[in-house]
């Protein structure tokens, strides 16, 4: 009695495979693509609301709503902190500074 597949049906089901998941990345590859965008002058004043956690608490959220451009100036402001905060450690001025020791 002979067990597992013949070369015939080993190859049929690698093939199978081989479709199905060329299928599978095709349709996420649509699936991820954003969708077609409006005009922007219509979309400017659109509000689009997000759900924001508290800091400090498990349960705090709030719903904040402002336009595209606002989101877009808060994301810049809060990278802009962030690269401040980074940049302005005393260790980094004793590593990079005049007399530094290259840490």
């Amino acid at each position: 009695m002979r067990t597992g597949l013949s070369n015939e049906a080993r190859m049929n089901a690698n093939a199978t495979f081989g479709i199905t998941a060329a299928a599978l990345v095709t349709a996420a590859a649509v699936v991820a693509q954003p969708a077609g965008r409006r005009d922007p002058a219509v979309d400017a004043n659109r509000k689009i609301c997000r759900v924001q956690s508290d800091v400090g608490t498990r349960l705090g959220r709030h719903r904040a709503c402002h336009t595209e451009q606002e989101w877009a100036e808060q994301r810049r402001q809060t990278n802009q902190n962030v690269d401040h905060i980074q940049n302005s450690r005393t260790w980094n001025a004793l590593c990079t500074g005049p007399g530094g020791t290259g840490c």
